[in-house]
């Protein structure tokens, strides 16, 4: 980074601000280098004064949940890393529109709904992360997804200006989204029905208990490493190439799910994108198949 910009920085946020911290510590995964600069950001007018100094002095920046669906390269990233987890984690709830901040966890935010015998989000039950980035990667499973009841989403653009954005002026599909790139999500919207208590909560209960039999939920992982293409599932695709087991260095193809890469301690960037490249690359050879990565790969090598 060049000289000055740590004196800008400090002087115009109220949150926390590191400089070369590692960022294995904030992925699910365990792994990655340092960030140049980490900004704990106290709340919106932080992220808008971020936003500003990175758009003025073209600094790249990278925005961070809860760090499930990324994988950071060993070298780190230069530019600047935007850390939400631990701010805009209100709930509250206006009739049937339940309001959430970006930073809560789905978790939490199923059992929120759930207690108020609020239906439409248990197929989240079990999904690791933010609301903010599963908003922004249309988060789902079990058939559903997370814009299935989404209202309404307020941002920040790349330029720091505050929108309100309908549902009808986003466009969803397969974990995609039409939100602005570069954009921070600060909350959502979602437009649930009353239901039976009993029977959401054996629907939350039935989802965890799926997940838990048939993920590596006892290892650190990104979660799905490739999307579903059409009409099949990676993880089958892998298993017929014959990859389930397979390790390089401490990354390891799950034995339990094909379409996880499970850390065994110490697994390095390097070795999780070599059993990457091997799994596009046999399903390719054997099955005449392109699968599309669903982790998202940022930094140097």
């Amino acid at each position: 980074m060049r000289r000055g910009i740590q004196a800008k920085l400090e002087g115009r946020i109220t949150g926390r601000v590191l400089y070369g911290e590692p960022l294995a510590q904030y992925t699910s995964l365990g792994i990655g280098g340092p960030a140049d600069i980490m900004v704990f950001p106290g709340g919106v007018e932080d992220v808008r004064a971020v936003l500003t100094l990175c758009r003025e002095e073209g600094i790249p920046y990278l925005v961070m949940g809860g760090g499930s669906n990324l994988l950071v390269r060993d070298g780190g990233f230069r530019g600047m890393v935007i850390h939400l987890e631990g701010v805009f984690t209100h709930l509250h709830v206006e009739g049937r529109r339940v309001w959430t901040g970006a930073g809560v966890r789905l978790s939490r935010l199923v059992a929120f709904c759930s207690k108020l015998a609020l239906t439409g989000v248990e197929s989240l039950a079990g999904i690791p992360g933010t609301v903010g980035g599963a908003v922004k990667g249309n988060a789902g499973a079990w058939g559903g997804s997370i814009a299935d009841h989404l209202a309404e989403v307020r941002l920040l653009s790349p330029e720091g200006e505050h929108q309100a954005i309908s549902l009808d002026q986003l466009e969803f599909s397969y974990r995609r989204s039409s939100l602005p790139e570069g954009c921070v999500v600060l909350e959502a919207a979602f437009d649930l029905e009353p239901g039976d208590l009993v029977q959401i909560r054996r629907r939350v209960s039935e989802n965890l208990l799926q997940r838990n039999r048939g993920q590596p939920v006892e290892w650190r992982s990104a979660g799905s490493v490739f999307k579903n293409p059409p009409g099949e599932y990676a993880g089958r695709l892998v298993e017929k190439a014959g990859l389930k087991g397979l390790r390089i260095g401490r990354a390891c193809i799950s034995p339990k799910h094909g379409n996880f890469i499970i850390n065994l301690g110490g697994a390095t960037a390097a070795d999780v994108l070599a059993l990457i490249d091997l799994m596009r690359h046999q399903v390719r050879e054997e099955m005449e198949i392109e699968i599309e990565l669903e982790v998202r790969v940022v930094g140097e090598d």
